[in-house]
């Protein structure tokens, strides 16, 4: 596996998955290939290994991959009990693609478990992640996909769609995933079509059916590039579907047997449900009712394990079909086309009704979200980012926890807008932020005090002392020439505490003047 940044569609290689993330690699192919117990097997192996080593970011893939191998296998519940264990796993601080991929595992698993409202939410929120900002990573990637293939799951086409092309158009990954995401692109379609066939809106079904023509095609050079024979066959098979729906029988049936030899019919590939219909309309067509009877049959077999039996009914419609053609028209022949007709219409639209379900629940956490960043705009300063006196009197109204303070006051910050300008003096501001944000710790509380005054505070007994020293000489240190020539810039540090905040801050406040009467550019204790 491949992670970094990009810069437009290049990517630019940032650092490894993990130090033993051949393991994971290993299992994901094993998956992608269709081979779910193995890919169990392995990734449980995988898991045991990684996690005495203590690599964390390898054992995450792996505990995904397990879980997307049981679903894979129709094993809904404990898909879910995996998705719960990621989303454990990854804890309140994970990177936000990271929930998104765990989510739409969990919507997966809960959709053929009847839990569709639940779905529903964490569709939303994976969404949301996803959509945030252009994919530029691999783990960006990977989680579009799987929130795709859930929205895909729940037969919602077009927000499904949506994603695959943002997919489609990228540049930056390695061939053989732009393979893996062709191959489930193709596949969306021609699910999205036989469900609008079936259900009677066949002019509706030809355009699709035209667009996974296409990606069946780009699966095939792609797979010729990897040297990927499998994957080239599962392409012919659904050009063959294809071809076969929209009439041109001979050139489907020219591909089908090839494409059906050329790869081991496993249960979890829908290439391999969508051969077994094929060619069971092309056996009935040559009078072999008996083996496409067989086929319809395995289909329908393997697809009752899903909520939303597209395949399942599509063979159904070709059982009817495939009745006519043998008896002619007939009251049972007629009752399986309307059973598989009316069942696909339901299913159309109960996607209808999610569709504006998922809607509503995508507008709801935009709405909150909005709120949200309301509510943290009016506590941070426009200017440096930090939090403002609306933030610090937060923290001054909590007078049961204990705190140190570290008040900076840059030394005679009006000579620096006089002499250098305001901008200039914008700009020492906008820099002195950004030293002390990367010069204490994640739970120190940075806010601008007032026009040139700053506060750290400091929580719990913690010595304070090294961080003010170090604000103190980081300050001293900085190359202010370039922002104006000739600009030097230093501070008066005030220290005290651990108090509560408010006499913490109030001493502070107090050494600092001291510290500017002493002389300024340094640290007074209170």
């Amino acid at each position: 596996m491949i992670e970094g940044g990009a810069v437009g569609n290049e990517l630019e290689v940032v650092s490894p998955f993990g130090p033993f993330d051949a393991l994971a690699e290993s299992a994901h192919r094993l998956y992608l290939d269709g081979y779910g117990e193995a890919a169990i097997a392995a990734s449980r192996e995988g898991l045991l290994f990684t996690e005495l080593a203590g690599d964390e970011r390898t054992a995450r893939y792996l505990q995904f991959i397990c879980g997307v191998a049981l679903h894979q296998l129709g094993r809904a519940a404990e898909a879910s009990e995996e998705a719960g264990h990621l989303l454990r796993r990854l804890g309140t601080d994970a990177e936000p693609v990271w929930r998104a991929k765990a989510l739409a595992l969990l919507a997966e698993s809960r959709v053929d478990l009847g839990m569709t409202a639940l779905a529903m939410d964490h569709l939303a929120e994976g969404q949301l992640i996803v959509s945030a900002q252009p994919i530029r990573t691999y783990d960006h990637l990977s989680a579009t996909m799987s929130v795709a293939l859930a929205l895909n799951a729940l037969a919602l086409f077009e927000p499904a769609d949506e994603l695959m092309v943002q997919m489609l158009a990228l540049t930056f990954p390695p061939a053989r995933v732009r393979l893996n995401v062709a191959q489930e692109a193709a596949v969306l379609q021609v699910a999205w079509g036989a469900m609008l066939e079936v259900a009677g809106r066949a002019p509706e079904a030809w355009p699709h059916y035209t667009v996974a023509l296409a990606r069946a095609a780009r699966m095939r050079a792609l797979a010729h590039e990897v040297g990927y024979p499998e994957m080239l066959a599962r392409a012919e098979a659904i050009e063959a579907f294809v071809l076969q729906r929209t009439g041109q029988t001979d050139l489907a049936q020219g591909r089908l047997r090839p494409a059906m030899a050329a790869f081991r019919l496993r249960e979890e590939l829908a290439e391999t449900q969508i051969a077994r219909i094929a060619m069971a309309q092309a056996r009935a067509d040559a009078g072999d009712q008996t083996e496409a009877a067989e086929l319809l049959a395995a289909v329908q077999r393997v697809s009752s394990s899903t909520q939303l039996d597209v395949w399942g009914l599509t063979a159904l419609a070709v059982r009817a079909r495939n009745a006519v053609l043998r008896d002619g028209r007939s009251e049972a022949a007629d009752a399986l086309e309307l059973l598989a007709q009316i069942s696909l219409s339901r299913l159309w639209e109960d996607r209808e009704s999610r569709f504006e379900a998922l809607q509503d629940r995508i507008q709801q956490r935009e709405m909150a979200e909005q709120h949200e960043r309301i509510g943290r705009a009016a506590l941070v300063d426009p200017m440096t980012g930090l939090g403002n006196r609306r933030r610090l009197q937060q923290v001054l109204e909590r007078p049961d926890q204990r705190f140190s303070a570290v008040l900076l006051d840059v030394d005679r910050f009006r000579a620096v807008n006089d002499e250098h300008g305001h901008d200039a003096g914008d700009a020492v501001l906008q820099r002195i932020a950004d030293l002390l944000q990367r010069n204490v710790s994640d739970d120190d509380i940075v806010v601008r005090f007032g026009g040139d005054e700053f506060v750290v505070l400091v929580p719990g007994n913690r010595n304070a002392e090294p961080t003010a020293e170090r604000l103190l000489e980081v300050v001293r240190k900085e190359p202010w020439l370039e922002i104006s020539l000739g600009l030097r810039v230093t501070a008066s540090v005030g220290l005290a505490g651990p108090a509560s905040a408010a006499e913490a801050l109030a001493g502070a406040d107090a050494a600092c003047d001291v510290a500017k009467r002493a002389g300024r550019d340094r640290l007074v204790t209170a």
